[in-house]
């Protein structure tokens, strides 16, 4: 086959895609030629690619923008029913008594449950 490992990590780190680079092996594999023969219209080639590659994103953002406008979800609704869920548990949580309770006297308690069998 011809083709190294270090071929394909050169091959990858100058931007060709996976499919490219089985293209690149098989046309060498045709001509009898090595890859590294590619490598330098491969830097210019380089360039090329990376702009098919944004315009594919600004697809996948616009096709997912339909899909949002679909099960749009109104946050602003659902920040103010929050908010006003949380003010209303804060002021109850003031009208709260925080002072401590007094325990009831363990011996009168122990005198009852002793007192309760006799």
């Amino acid at each position: 086959m011809g083709v190294s490992i270090s071929d394909l990590i050169t091959l990858a780190k100058a931007g060709y895609t996976p499919g490219q680079v089985k293209e690149l092996i098989s046309l060498s594999e045709k001509s009898g030629q090595e890859p590294k023969a590619e490598e330098p219209p491969a830097a210019t080639g380089a360039n090329d690619e990376p702009k098919p590659a944004s315009e594919e994103p600004k697809e996948a953002t616009e096709n997912a923008q339909p899909a949002k406008t679909e099960d749009s979800v109104d946050y602003k609704s659902l920040y103010e029913q929050a908010k006003a869920d949380l003010d209303k548990a804060q002021k109850a949580n003031i009208t709260q008594n925080a002072g401590a309770i007094t325990p009831e006297d363990p011996e009168k308690n122990l005198r009852d449950l002793v007192g309760s069998y006799l």
